[in-house]
């Protein structure tokens, strides 16, 4: 009797926790998984917050698919296009989103980073993956914290919108994006290349990943295009320049000098905050201006690969 209650219990918890907004909020940014991948793709894209946030592919009326769904790894972006590679045209391209410090970790260092990929993953193509773990963050979250059976009642959470740009909100949100970054990689500053000596190695190894990812791409037939997304002058007067290059700009020269590579990180007609809804994720508004830019260089920049 005992047994049968709390199944019940949790069900009954578990039903209201998967409607909850912190619960869709997780969830719907890959519910495009779930719905399938088109099959011949013009382009596909890898990335992490900024490749999700800057691209959408309907707005060009581009058969594409964005595989960027959150903080992603450029491990996560290996796995993504290993295993959904064969949906891009031959021929067709495949866009590397690069992120500011995309180059200073392998993985995220929690198991719950990899927590979204349950919906779409089976077990073993993630890292540490189990059986009871897809069944506790796809089939009954509620079990996932205990945290969540409180929430299913209290501190519901509210679904995302993007809020309206703020210069004031963008410089809250920019200096709280250059203390996370400094906690998470142990920088002193984000003003000096002296900074990274202490992650010299793992540029190292992710930038050896990035050539492989590249280079397994051409090898089926696919153009790679590297692209860096618009950052607001918010965030970029924040980030040095010897910074940058160091984290970078000078990796990418040096393993890929032969791949398109398109920067628009300080590209004057994105400058402005009210692209963004927090100063380096772009709004729609954004999106708008980008994506015709992106689409027309893209494209010009396939075709000089080819020549």
């Amino acid at each position: 009797v005992l047994c049968a209650a709390v199944i019940c219990f949790v069900y009954v918890c578990n039903s209201i926790y998967i409607r909850t907004p912190m619960h869709r909020n997780m969830v719907q940014p890959v519910e495009k998984f779930l719905k399938g991948i088109p099959d011949n793709l013009e382009i596909m894209n890898t990335g992490s917050n900024h490749a999700y946030n800057s691209i959408d592919w309907a707005i060009v009326g581009v058969n594409g698919f964005s595989l960027a769904s959150g903080p992603q790894s450029l491990s996560w972006d290996y796995r993504l296009v290993t295993k959904y590679r064969h949906k891009i045209k031959k021929g067709k391209i495949l866009l590397i989103v690069l992120a500011d410090l995309m180059f200073c970790l392998l993985e995220y260092p929690s198991d719950i980073a990899n927590r979204r990929y349950y919906f779409f993953l089976e077990p073993d193509e993630i890292p540490h993956g189990t059986r009871w773990k897809k069944i506790k963050y796809k089939s009954i979250p509620v079990l996932a914290s205990w945290k969540n059976f409180i929430h299913c009642f209290y501190h519901r959470g509210v679904l995302f919108k993007e809020p309206e740009p703020s210069l004031t909100y963008a410089e809250e949100q920019s200096d709280l994006r250059i203390a996370g970054w400094k906690k998470e990689f142990g920088l002193v500053d984000l003003q000096r290349r002296e900074s990274l000596e202490h992650l010299q190695n793992t540029i190292k190894q992710t930038s050896l990943l990035l050539r492989k990812m590249i280079d397994e791409s051409r090898a089926e037939g696919i153009v790679p295009i590297l692209m860096l997304p618009p950052l607001s002058s918010v965030i970029n007067k924040k980030l040095g320049e010897d910074f940058i290059k160091a984290v970078l700009l000078e990796p990418v020269a040096e393993i890929a000098p032969d791949v398109p590579f398109l920067n628009y990180m300080y590209d004057e007609r994105f400058q402005d905050y009210r692209y963004y809804y927090n100063g380096d994720f772009m709004n729609q508004a954004g999106r708008e201006k980008f994506m015709p830019v992106l689409w027309h260089d893209i494209q010009k920049a396939a075709g000089e690969a080819n020549l």
